[in-house]
This record gives structure tokens, sequence and C-alpha cells, in this order.
């Protein structure tokens, strides 16, 4: 699909900045327009904030548009996250729309770690995302997507997904990820997903061989039957993973990150409370 499709349904969008003062990062601003919100940042690490982004509606059907931006401007720290699932419903013609801007500046730092975006069944999702950043930024992130529930036996038969993900840093295209899947052959095709309803990607910047083989050892101790490949891409770690059991997916994403996070960042991994509720 060349042309962005045009819908009509609930538009909502949420504008963050956030930044660091008197040794703390701060939500300096907070716009919302429909459907989104975000609770106050709490500081389970002192300086650093974590920040929860809120769908109350709970789900999105075709012709809704999300659209989130995000800016961490200098010295500032934060993790994001979302408390549940992102559930894309059966749509009866429209497109559903989600765009990401996240913009990391020099000196600061971003873990974007949603949980998981759930698409039913005869749903169609158009979806971009934009990451840039300059100079000495840091940022470790995952996208998660499952087709269909498997749990329930469900497959993702007859719905549409055409997604990209850019990462840029000072300007310079590093890493374009297209996923496209308009047919089951996508599903199945050993160049596709390969049966493999859940398909999950973590990036982490900056990055060297050190960190590359970090990895490479610690999947290389994975029992599970996650399908992985790591590579290294100018200084861009990038994971990917294929698999059927969403919550494994999760575990072996948060393990990646747990190993990453003290040789990014300098600081231990710290769950987001949130998550266990």
């Amino acid at each position: 699909m060349d042309d962005e499709p045009v819908n009509e349904g609930w538009r909502a969008q949420l504008q963050l900045r956030f930044e660091q003062q008197r040794s703390r990062t701060v939500m300096a601003d907070c716009r919302h327009y429909g459907p989104l919100r975000v609770q106050r940042p709490f500081y389970p690490e002192q300086e650093l904030a974590h920040v929860y982004i809120l769908h109350p509606p709970g789900g999105v059907v075709g012709g809704d548009q999300l659209k989130i931006e995000l800016q961490v401007d200098s010295a500032a720290r934060v993790l994001c996250t979302t408390p549940g699932s992102g559930k894309f419903y059966l749509s009866a013609g429209d497109w559903a729309r989600l765009e990401q801007r996240l913009h990391v500046k020099s000196g600061a730092s971003l873990e974007w770690l949603p949980q998981e975006n759930i698409l039913f069944d005869g749903a169609r999702l158009y979806a971009r995302t934009s990451i840039v950043l300059e100079d000495s930024a840091r940022f470790i992130g995952w996208d998660i997507n499952c087709l269909g529930r498997p749990s329930r036996q469900e497959r993702f038969e007859h719905g549409e997904v055409d997604s990209r993900l850019a990462f840029y840093h000072n300007q310079k295209l590093i890493l374009l990820e297209n996923m496209r899947v308009l047919d089951s052959q996508s599903l199945d095709a050993a160049a596709g997903l390969r049966r493999q309803p859940l398909q999950g990607a973590l990036l982490a910047y900056p990055c060297d061989e050190k960190q590359l083989e970090s990895v490479r050892a610690h999947l290389a101790e994975d029992v599970s039957l996650l399908l992985s490949g790591v590579t290294l891409i100018d200084g861009l770690l990038v994971l990917r993973l294929l698999g059927n059991n969403g919550e494994m997916m999760k575990q072996k994403l948060v393990s990646v990150w747990r190993l990453l996070r003290p040789l990014l960042l300098e600081r231990p991994a710290v769950l987001p409370r949130i998550w266990a509720t």
C-alpha cells in the first residue's frame, strides 16, 4: 500500500517533552487530544522518570488514529511503557492508524518498552514509528506484534498490516524495517513469518561487538522455541524474535533488556511497577 489511508474515526494525540530539572527528569510539556493520557511520572530510581501511557478505551477499531510524539531533552532519563497490551479489532473496511515519533537529544536516554499489540483476525493496521537520536543519546526499545490470538487458536487469516520502523542517528538513516502482511502467504512463507504469529524486535544504541557477543551468548542459552537473530548495524544492535507464545517472548525481551541496561545506561534493571499489577 503506497498511499496513506484516510480514515474517519476516533482521533487521539499525545505530545510529551521531558527535561532535567534539579537532578530529576520532569515532564515539562504534556498535551493531549482525545483518548490518550499519561499518568504523572514515577521515580523508583530517583532521578529517572517512569512514565505510563494510557489509552482508556482499551482497544482500537478501523478508522481510529493514534499519534504519540515524545521528546527527551539533554540529560533527561525516561523509561516509557504501557499498562497493558494494545488491541486492534476487526475492521469492516477502514484502516486503524498508529503513528509514533520518538526524539532523544544528546546526553539523554530513552527506554521505550510498550506491551505488545494484539491484532485480532480481520484488523487492518497502518503503523509508522520514527526514532531519532542525536550525538550521545542512548536508546533501548522494543516492538511486539501478535497477529491473531494463538491462545484461542485464532489465526490472522483476513487482516492486513502495513508497518514501518525507521531509526536515525544525527539525521542518518541506520535502519528501515517494513512488515507487510496482506494475505495468509505472508504468514506461512519461509521468507515471511514462518507460521509464527508473534514478531518482536529490540533495538539498542550505541552498542559494539562486546554487547553483540553478550547477547549472542545469552541467546545461545535459550531453550525456548523462539526463533531469534541478532545483528549490529553502525552501532545499532537489532534483535529479532519469532514465536507463538506471548509470555515467553516478553520474558526473553525483558531478559535481554536486563543484560543491556547496565552496559548502556550504567544502572541495574528496575522493572516498571505497573507490570506487576
